[in-house]
């Protein structure tokens, strides 16, 4: 005897037509999640280099203020603004031009050896700055070689807008080599 036989209308099956996707359905889906997966492997990525990028391009920056016939202390030196004058730009033919070239003398005294290397560095910068945020590089130029316990001279210069001549602050950066790691970078800033 079969099943056949016992069972007329045959053993029941279930339908699987209502419960599976028809194919094309299912390639859609597959492809809608293909998308958001890829969509994601992009995005971490690119979240995690961020944070990473804004941590090395722009270190905090500690600021020392004070007024410019004050001393103030940068890597282990310690500067003062002696003298503030304007002066026709080089090369200048006309006398009376929209710019003028503003010359800072600083006296610096390096405490020790460490401090001597940092003041004569490369990657000290020098930028005058206005109350409107705009900023001028400018070059310092030593009169001597640092060295420890030693004072010398530094004039910094710039090519300035006439009218901004006489309210323009001294920012000096120091360089990137002096940073402790985690530490802010530090920076002196001689205002008027």
């Amino acid at each position: 005897m079969t099943a056949s036989d016992t069972r007329p209308d045959g053993i029941p099956l279930p339908d699987l037509s209502e419960r599976r996707m028809r194919p094309r359905d299912r390639r859609v889906v597959q492809a809608i999640a293909l998308v958001c997966a890829m969509a994601a492997m992009l995005v971490i990525p690119w979240a995690d280099e961020t944070d990473l990028m804004r941590d090395s391009l722009k270190p905090p920056e500690k600021v020392t203020a004070l007024p410019e016939g004050r001393i103030g202390e940068l890597v282990g030196a310690k500067w003062k603004v002696l003298d503030r004058r304007t002066a026709a730009p080089l090369g200048d033919r006309q006398s009376g031009g929209d710019v003028v070239e503003l010359r800072l003398k600083l006296a610096v005294r390096p405490s020790d050896a460490a401090s001597a290397k940092a003041v004569g560095s490369y990657g000290l910068r020098y930028r005058f700055h206005d109350g409107d945020g705009r900023v001028w590089f400018a070059v310092g130029l030593r009169t001597a070689e640092p060295k420890a316990g030693v004072a010398m001279g530094i004039t910094v210069k710039a090519t300035v807008p006439r009218a901004k001549a006489d309210e323009l602050e001294l920012h000096i950066q120091a360089p990137k080599e002096t940073r402790k790691p985690g530490g802010p970078l530090a920076s002196l800033r001689f205002s008027r």
